[in-house]
């Protein structure tokens, strides 16, 4: 039989009642991706693994217990999911350091980033627990999904706004909040609209995602116009954000170019290498964990700004 006919049996018990031998076999068998319909089809290069159409949710949730290829996708959210919010209200009640010029608004910057990326993490974990229920179900976590993305790109952007430019004279301020709140609300009408969720409106979507992140280099255009390159980078802790925005695109590109999966290969000589990154490593795992990664990054940039702003900013206006 060869690799692609093979099923892969999840877990098979039996049990004994009284003195009756009562067999109970529970199954659960994983599909390839010829098997699958054509809604639940995505990535060729995935060729096993699958939970294939449950119906049921109890089934989805199921599916947390056992080995497939939507496991590391769903825990390398769904752990930080659970965790970053406690460790972020930890952290701003007993670590955080609380200067004379400490103004009362700021921990509740921090709070938002972090409620945020809890929302985002927890949307994306449902989706990838859920996607298996039926092609509706799929397509409204898929929604979710997006709109987690949309919440956490909206609040980061706003959170380092906030402090970098906390001293402006000018409104520039407001017009940044101003602006990623309406790109965040036009591209969450395009995600969850159902007149925008057919192909042809696609490139449009892409295209409002992209502006939507490309947003983000106006602050840093208008800072460094204003203050200068040298102080903008120190005010807005850029080092950290340059790396958060590489992690973010590599990535998305390593996701867009299903890379590693794609480099699978059989040689002719019985030497298959195709199905390496099934269950784990493939492109998906590694945008999810590149995610991860890019959100800590914000963190650091986050709390550096805080600093300057209580160290640098209120500092000097105090004398």
């Amino acid at each position: 039989m060869s690799h692609q006919d093979d099923p892969v049996v999840i877990s098979e018990e039996s049990n004994l009642v009284g003195g009756d031998q009562t067999i109970k076999k529970t199954t659960t068998t994983l599909s390839f991706y010829h098997e699958l319909d054509h809604w639940q089809k995505d990535n060729h290069y995935i060729l096993s693994g699958y939970v294939k159409e449950t119906n049921s949710y109890k089934k989805c949730l199921a599916s947390l217990t056992y080995i497939h290829n939507e496991t590391v996708n769903i825990y390398t959210h769904l752990l930080p999911c659970s965790l970053v919010l406690a460790a972020v209200l930890y952290y701003i009640e007993y670590y955080l350091p609380i200067y004379p010029t400490y103004i009362g608004w700021e921990k509740f910057n921090f709070a938002q980033f972090a409620i945020a990326v809890t929302v985002c993490f927890g949307a994306s974990a449902s989706f990838h627990t859920i996607k298996s229920h039926s092609q509706k179900i799929c397509k409204f976590g898929n929604q979710l999904d997006y709109f987690g993305i949309i919440i956490l790109i909206t609040c980061s952007l706003i959170s380092i706004v906030l402090f970098a430019f906390y001293d402006d004279s000018f409104y520039w301020k407001q017009i940044f909040i101003t602006t990623f709140l309406t790109l965040g609300t036009i591209c969450t009408v395009l995600t969850l609209d159902p007149r925008f969720a057919t192909p042809e409106y696609r490139p449009l979507r892409s295209l409002m995602f992209i502006i939507f992140g490309l947003s983000g280099l106006f602050p840093v255009v208008v800072a460094i116009n204003k203050y200068g390159y040298h102080v903008a980078v120190t005010r807005s802790n850029a080092h950290w954000l340059v790396a958060e925005g590489g992690f973010y695109i590599t990535g998305a590109v390593l996701y867009a170019m299903r890379v590693p999966e794609r480099f699978d290969f059989s040689d002719g000589e019985g030497r298959s290498k195709v199905g390496r990154f099934d269950i784990y490593f493939h492109s998906h795992q590694i945008f999810h964990v590149m995610v991860v990664i890019a959100a800590f990054c914000h963190w650091k940039a986050l709390v550096g700004c805080y600093k300057y702003l209580h160290e640098v900013i209120l500092n000097e206006s105090s004398y």
